[in-house]
């Protein structure tokens, strides 16, 4: 019986499965058909038999087995990146960046062409502080992939923490123009907007964000604050009482209240839609 024989018995029977498990099980009987010609196996021979020990403790959450079957995959083969890279990734589970940041260099060492190991480093590099190691290997991964939305996302992270709007707002913008539904930079975007006072712009881009996720209570926040600093105080009142309906135990819940009321009195509002009388405690 072939590999794939089980499957075609299943299909003949009426035998339905999920998208997800024909997935798994069709990956399964292709390498069982293609195991002897695994061009990784080919080159690493023992080395990659470890390295497959070592990624199923991994899974299992054993590290340190797993740590030291990738170790003795390296002493195989010095050269094996995916070694390298699940040692990284062990170290990282376990707590460590430091200790995945010297692995990854050593796996980066081997294949310097790979965003993905970029992408790791420049992570743990900014979760230690390392800004400028961290942008250093951010618009590496952007070099190997032009449309990499996760690299620029994290670099625009990055560089906001030292004041750079003009690279953040430029990173933000090729995203959207890249991937118009990712919303994150929609939000960020706008927050820069608002910090550095360009309120129409913000506006404009909260609104979009509202518009694409109603339910996204952080885009009608942004847009309610927004609008508050730039003065049009009707707007921003029924723009924080949509949060409030939406999160109403929110952690912002205090500073919401208190701007609705301070809002409703300088527009000179006694008492709310409601007919609630407006009192402010102190």
């Amino acid at each position: 019986m072939s590999s794939n024989e089980p499957l075609q018995s299943a299909q003949q029977q009426g035998i339905r499965y999920s998208s997800k498990l024909m997935t798994a099980l069709n990956r399964f009987t292709g390498g069982l058909s293609t195991e002897v010609t695994n061009p990784l196996k080919t080159k690493y021979g023992k080395a990659y038999d470890h390295l497959i020990s070592g990624d199923t403790h991994r899974y299992r959450e054993e590290i340190d087995v797993a740590i030291s079957y990738y170790r003795m995959a390296l002493e195989h083969r010095h050269d094996f990146t995916e070694a390298y890279l699940g040692i990284a990734k062990c170290f990282r589970r376990k707590g460590d960046t430091m200790g995945a940041i010297q692995y990854l260099s050593k796996a980066i060492e081997q294949n310097n062409f790979r965003k993905e190991l970029h992408l790791d480093i420049a992570k743990c590099y900014a979760e230690c502080g390392y800004t400028a190691k961290s942008i250093h290997h951010y618009e590496r991964a952007i070099k190997l992939d032009r449309n990499s939305v996760e690299a620029r996302f994290g670099l625009a992270l990055v560089v906001e923490t030292t004041d750079d709007f003009d690279y953040a707002i430029r990173l933000y913008l090729e995203i959207i123009s890249i991937e118009a539904e990712f919303l994150p930079a929609y939000n960020n975007l706008g927050s820069i907007y608002m910090r550095i006072g360009l309120y129409d712009a913000a506006e404009s881009l909260f609104r979009k964000l509202v518009a694409k996720a109603p339910e996204f209570s952080r885009g009608h926040l942004g847009l309610a604050i927004t609008l508050d600093k730039a003065g049009k105080r009707a707007d921003a009142i029924e723009c924080y009482q949509q949060v409030m309906k939406m999160r109403p135990s929110s952690k912002n819940t205090d500073f919401i209240e208190k701007r609705i009321i301070q809002l409703n009195k300088e527009l000179g509002r006694t008492k709310t839609r409601r007919n609630t009388t407006l009192v402010l405690v102190k």
